[in-house]
C-alpha cells in the first residue's frame, strides 16, 4: 500500500484515499461525482486529490527504471531484423482548456487543431516505457521536445552502438534512427530505394510497441481526455499513470 504521511485527521481512510485517487486517473470522474461516491463534499474531494498527486507521483516514480548501458546491451536482437534498435521514442498530447491569461499560441498545435500539452515517451524493445518527460507547449513539434528534453547519451547514459527508434520528424542521428523521407528515397537508385523502403517498413513495424505503450498509458482517462485541472498538475499526472502501466506489467497483469 501507498505510504501518506498525513497525521491530519481525514474524513476519508487512507485505503478509501487511494481508491478515490485510482477512480479519479482511471476514470476522470467529476468531483461531484465522485463526492456522491464516497458520502464526501466536493471542496474535500479537490484537497484530496490536490494533496496525494505529488506524494503517488513521488512514490511510484520508482516503477519507471531508466537502463544501465549493460542493460541496453541485453536488449539487442529482440528486434532481430533490426538488432541494433533497442527502443523507440515518440510523442504524445493531451488536450487542455484554451488559455484565457496566457498566450494561446504557445499552446495551439496546428497539427492537432487544439490547445494542449505534449509528452514524450521512450520505450524498450519489450513495450515497457522507460522514461517520460511531459509539459512542452502545444506549439512545439516532436523534434523541438525532443531538443528539449535530457540530452539521451549525456546527460543519460546510453550505449553509442545501439539506438533508439523515431518517426520522420525526429532528427535522423545518434540515438536515434528515423525512417527515410519521400525526397531522399526519389534521390536513390531503384535497389537502393527497394532496401530503403524495406528499412521504413521495418522501422514502422518495430515502433508499435511505443504507440501500444502510449495507449495503455491513456486508458487512464485524466491523461487521455480533456484536462480539466490547472496544467502545472498534467506532468505529476502523467508519469503517476506512467507508473502504473510499469506497475501494471510488472505484475504482470494484462487489462
Amino acid at each position: 500500500m501507498l505510504d501518506l504521511p498525513d497525521n491530519r485527521e481525514r474524513a476519508l481512510s487512507t485505503r478509501n484515499r487511494i481508491l478515490l485517487f485510482i477512480i479519479w486517473l482511471r476514470m476522470y470522474s467529476t468531483y461531484f461525482l465522485l463526492s456522491n461516491m464516497f458520502g464526501i463534499s466536493v471542496s474535500v474531494i479537490g484537497t484530496e486529490i490536490n494533496s496525494m498527486l505529488p506524494i503517488v507521483c513521488n512514490q511510484l516514480n520508482t516503477f519507471i527504471v531508466w537502463p544501465s548501458v549493460r542493460e541496453w546491451h541485453t536488449l539487442k536482437g529482440i528486434w532481430d531484423k533490426l538488432p541494433m534498435a533497442v527502443g523507440a521514442i515518440d510523442g504524445t498530447s493531451h488536450r487542455i482548456y484554451r488559455p484565457e491569461v496566457e498566450s494561446q499560441y504557445l499552446y495551439y498545435s496546428g497539427h492537432r487543431r487544439y490547445h494542449c500539452i505534449h509528452t514524450q515517451v521512450i520505450t524498450d524493445a519489450n513495450g515497457i516505457i522507460r522514461y517520460v518527460e511531459s509539459g512542452y507547449c502545444g506549439h512545439l513539434n516532436d523534434a523541438q521536445q525532443y531538443g528539449l528534453m535530457h540530452r539521451i547519451g549525456i546527460d543519460i547514459s546510453f550505449p553509442e552502438d545501439v539506438c533508439l527508434l523515431g518517426d520522420k520528424i525526429y532528427p535522423n542521428r545518434g540515438p536515434i534512427m528515423t525512417q527515410y523521407t519521400a525526397d531522399q528515397l526519389t534521390r536513390k537508385d531503384p535497389l537502393m530505394r527497394r532496401k530503403c523502403r524495406k528499412l521504413n517498413s521495418l522501422i514502422k513495424q518495430y515502433r508499435v510497441t511505443v504507440e501500444h505503450a502510449i495507449g495503455e498509458l491513456k486508458v487512464y482517462k485524466a491523461v487521455g481526455s480533456l484536462w480539466r485541472h490547472p496544467r502545472h498538475m498534467l506532468p505529476s499526472a502523467v508519469k503517476t499513470c506512467a507508473a502504473l502501466v510499469c506497475r501494471r506489467k510488472a505484475l504482470g497483469i494484462i487489462l
